[in-house]
Parts: C-alpha cells; sequence; structure tokens
C-alpha cells in the first residue's frame, strides 16, 4: 500500500468512527424528547408501500405538534437532519437507509374537525379517513381522492391527484411549521401549486389542510366513490407493494401509455417490474431490492427516450444514502 492510500484509508476509519458517535449521539438525545415512541435502526421497508429501504437511524412519532416542535427545534440546533416521513406511499428508501432523524407524524397528528362545510385536518390523517368522514358528515369534493393510501401532509406536498381532480382544487389554507418553530397559516391564495408539487422552503412542515367542500347528498357521495373506487381496482395493480405512478404524465400524453407503446409492460428486473395491468406502475413481486426498482426506473427513462424522444420525469421521490 502506498503512502497515500494508507492516508485516504485512515481518514475514511477516522470519518466513519466519528459518523458513528454522531449518530449514537442522534438516538440519545432522541430519547428523552418526547413522549411517542422512537425506534432506532428501523428497517425503512416496513415504513413504505413498496417494502423496501434500509435502517433510518431513528425514527420518531410525536404525539402532538408540541412534541414535533421540539423535534425541529432540536435537530436544527444540533444540525441532524430530519425527513418528514407520510405512509411512505409515494416513496423509494435506498438499500442503506436514511442518516439522521426521520419523523413520522402518522401516530399523533390525525384529528379530523368539521366547521359547517370546511374540514380541517392534521397532517397524519390517511387521505382514506378523511374521505370517510366527509361522506358520514354529507360533504362532497373529496370523492376523486378515496383509496389513495397517502396523508393530508403527504398528498398536499405533492398535490395529489386522481381522475382529473388534485387537492388544491378544494383547498382553503394550510397551516405550517417554520424551521425555527413558528406556526404560520397560509390560505390557497398564497401558495404555489404545480402539477403534483407544492413549492414550500424543505424546512417548512405541513401541520394541517383545511378544505372547503359542499353540502351533498350522501346517497351520490357514497355513489361517486364507489365509481372511483372501481375504476382504481380495475386499472391498478393492488395486489403487489407499490409507490403510485412513477413518473408524472408528460405534455404529450399519459406515461403509462409511452412504455406500454415500447412494450415494457411485465418487463422484469430482479423481483422488481413494471406493472402488466398498469404501465406506469412498478412493482415488488416480494423480495426486491431498492436498487432493483431504481435501475428498472433507469432502464425505462432510457428507453422511451430513445424510442419516443419523450424525457420521463420522476413523481416518486427518492431518499436515503447513495
Amino acid at each position: 500500500m502506498r503512502i497515500s492510500d494508507f492516508g485516504i484509508h485512515s481518514a475514511l476509519r477516522n470519518l466513519q468512527s466519528a459518523m458513528g458517535w454522531m449518530i449514537r449521539d442522534y438516538k440519545k438525545e432522541a430519547k428523552g424528547l418526547i413522549e411517542g415512541r422512537a425506534l432506532f435502526d428501523a428497517p425503512m421497508k416496513k415504513y413504505t408501500s413498496l417494502k423496501v429501504g434500509g435502517p433510518a437511524d431513528c425514527l420518531l412519532f410525536p404525539e402532538n405538534m408540541k412534541e414535533l416542535g421540539k423535534v425541529i427545534l432540536h435537530a436544527r440546533r444540533k444540525r441532524i437532519p430530519v425527513f418528514i416521513l407520510g405512509k411512505g406511499t409515494n416513496l423509494i428508501v435506498r438499500d442503506r437507509g436514511i442518516r439522521g432523524w426521520v419523523v413520522s407524524l402518522t401516530q399523533g397528528m390525525k384529528k379530523v374537525r368539521m366547521d359547517g362545510e370546511f374540514l380541517e385536518a392534521e397532517a397524519g390523517c390517511s387521505l382514506q379517513q378523511l374521505v370517510q368522514f366527509s361522506i358520514q358528515k354529507g360533504l362532497a369534493g373529496l370523492e376523486p381522492f378515496f383509496g389513495i393510501p397517502g396523508t393530508v401532509g403527504g398528498g398536499l406536498a405533492m398535490n395529489a391527484g386522481a381522475w382529473g381532480a388534485e387537492l388544491k382544487d378544494v383547498l382553503h389554507s394550510v397551516t405550517l411549521m417554520k424551521e425555527d418553530g413558528e406556526v404560520v397559516e397560509r390560505p390557497r391564495s398564497r401558495l404555489r401549486f404545480s402539477y403534483r408539487s407544492l413549492a414550500l422552503p424543505p424546512s417548512w412542515v405541513i401541520l394541517k389542510g383545511c378544505f372547503h367542500l359542499k353540502k351533498g347528498r350522501k346517497k351520490e357521495i357514497l355513489e361517486r366513490v364507489k365509481f372511483f373506487s372501481e375504476m382504481r381496482k380495475r386499472t391498478q395493480p393492488l395486489d403487489y407493494p407499490s409507490a403510485g405512478s412513477i413518473f408524472k404524465n408528460p405534455e404529450e400524453g399519459p406515461a403509462g401509455k409511452w412504455i406500454d407503446e415500447i412494450g415494457l409492460k411485465g418487463f422484469r428486473m430482479g423481483q422488481a417490474m413494471v406493472s402488466d395491468r398498469h404501465a406506469n406502475f412498478i412493482i415488488n413481486l416480494g423480495k426486491a431490492t431498492a436498487e432493483e426498482i431504481l435501475h428498472l426506473i433507469e432502464w425505462v427513462e432510457r428507453r422511451v427516450y430513445e424510442e419516443k424522444s419523450i424525457s420521463l420525469k420522476r413523481e416518486v421521490r427518492v431518499v436515503g444514502e447513495p
């Protein structure tokens, strides 16, 4: 081994050792911060709909907004990386996992309340729960979102949509936590939505969404929910783990159409496969790795560009250590 090689390897060992101490410190500091659960080296495959992903150093479940604020402020002071996790439905976590703290709002922040024609839902509330609550109260407007397996926070962050409707269409306001812990409310008119996106500073956290709905007849609302539910069952591969639509629809037309036209339905890499029911879905046949799924995504992107001259943009988010 050359002298220079020895120096490089020594520096790497020192860096790895320092990182090990940092991670252990993260864990110690997390334990006393919240009353909610704190899990260490939590396998993210258990918390993502695709069922892939390595361990998160620390997975925290704050019970309320106050505890979330403590986590955010402490992490900012200590420069600990923080990732906010919804239901993990539009997400691919890499096989080496996530360094720092992952914060899930799904166990403590999922309340819904009604005020006339307005529904206010906390970020950890599932879209399914929100739609069901609106049905019970005879409020119409959320029917197309029945069956989308995300949370209110995640749905707002990506401006979730289905069957020509988007969450922004029924949104009244969003409550946010800034990086210094300050809580602010922003009306729909002050928010910049685009296709599958909401423009916010990356360190801000969505706390609540307030939706303006309309009074309707419960029977008619249920009929529309049933229609959209049956459409989803007919057209989407619900029998296998997936992350929903992998690509945004380009201007040229639905992404699934182009993937289908070049014959990639059913194409596999290991245990990752382009769904033979909906070509814009990649499914986990049982034991897929994140690496297999990402390689398959890259292959689909390359083939569509080569054969159709269309650049597909990803809708799914990829996080974790490369």
